[in-house]
């Protein structure tokens, strides 16, 4: 999901550059398609519905189809994996362009088990520059632009200079004003312990007059344990919106405190400040906050980051860097992001 949102920022800065006559198609999984199905600069979405059936046959027809009515220039693989380049390979005869991930530089940076010697090598080798901005690094030089990120703050003039955009969706309807609490992630591993976030939203209630909003997606049962706070001023929507739903939630909200996942990056494209707690993930993977209001909070550790995705099980008997990230650090954090509100 958050791949998805963090590549609206090549197809902003692609219209920039190429103009109203440039046509955007883009292809993602069906679970991911209301991310971007209203994007005012992608005229259409293909979906594939792998959990519904569909096969890669079906894919395949989708885009003879679209290819058919509007002939396919250039493909841009944004994702880099192995199913993109399968469709890079049907299509072998239309030139393409696959972004660099950085993946040598991720695995690298997971074997070295020192903090002396990753700062010695950090600017050098990791640097902390976020993937939108390597994304477009990258592309710079092939279409002969020299604006690059300037060019796509300029275009969308976001707020909080942020280079993703989503699109503007119906108010989801709350009271306010509010900041959202989004305690999920894809693995266990890059979830600030529930608990915390708990402690967090109870401090924000006492100690500001803002409204606490969860967001979790039905799968997300642990966030259960939030029914026990009892207030006017809280509201437990996990499993009760729709994706489009909390992305509206997300557009109209103060502020977004989260892990390392999909939720802060689509709060971002909206221009809403986040707080993003990295765990065993690392910030210099690229995906930290990008816009000049959002920040980060990670804690430096010789294990640290122990895989690419933060799927590898901890070999600690704690998960140190989660736990050591303390409820008034996130809290102060966020009051300084708020202007405490």
């Amino acid at each position: 999901m958050g791949d998805v949102v963090l590549q609206t920022a090549t197809i902003n800065w692609l219209r920039s550059l190429l103009g109203e006559e440039a046509t955007f198609s883009f292809v993602t999984s069906k679970e991911f398609s209301s991310l971007i199905d209203t994007h005012p600069e992608v005229k259409s979405v293909i979906s594939f519905d792998r959990r519904g059936g569909e096969t890669w046959k079906d894919l395949i027809k989708k885009i003879d189809e679209l290819h058919e009515k509007t002939p396919i220039d250039l493909i841009l693989d944004l994702h880099a994996t192995l199913r993109s380049f399968r469709l890079k390979l049907s299509y072998w005869t239309i030139p393409s362009l696959t972004v660099d991930k950085r993946r040598w530089e991720r695995f690298l940076l997971t074997k070295i088990k020192s903090v002396r010697l990753k700062r010695l090598f950090d600017k050098k080798l990791f640097g902390l520059e976020p993937q939108v901005e390597r994304i477009l690094k990258d592309f710079e030089g092939i279409f002969g632009d020299t604006r690059s990120k300037r060019r796509t703050v300029d275009y969308r003039k976001g707020p909080n200079e942020e280079l993703t955009s989503l699109a503007s969706l119906p108010v989801y309807p709350l009271p306010g004003p509010y900041i959202v609490l989004a305690p999920s992630a894809s693995f266990s591993n890059k979830r600030w312990p529930v608990e915390r976030f708990m402690d967090l939203g109870k401090k924000i209630l006492n100690e500001t007059t803002l409204h606490v909003v969860v967001l979790a997606g039905p799968d997300d049962k642990f966030c259960e344990a939030f029914n026990e706070i009892e207030s006017d001023h809280f509201h437990n929507l996990q499993g009760k919106t729709s994706l489009k739903e909390s992305m509206s939630v997300l557009a109209n909200a103060q502020g977004c405190i989260g892990n390392d996942s999909g939720m802060n990056h689509i709060a971002e494209a909206y221009g809403v400040p986040c707080v993003t707690l990295f765990g065993p993930t690392d910030p210099r993977f690229g995906f930290a906050p990008h816009g000049s209001k959002s920040q980060y909070i990670s804690k430096e550790m010789f294990c640290k980051p122990c895989s690419t995705t933060g799927k590898t099980p901890c070999y600690r008997d704690r998960l140190y860097c989660m736990e050591e990230i303390s409820v008034n650090e996130v809290f102060n954090a966020a009051s300084k992001l708020l202007g405490n509100s």
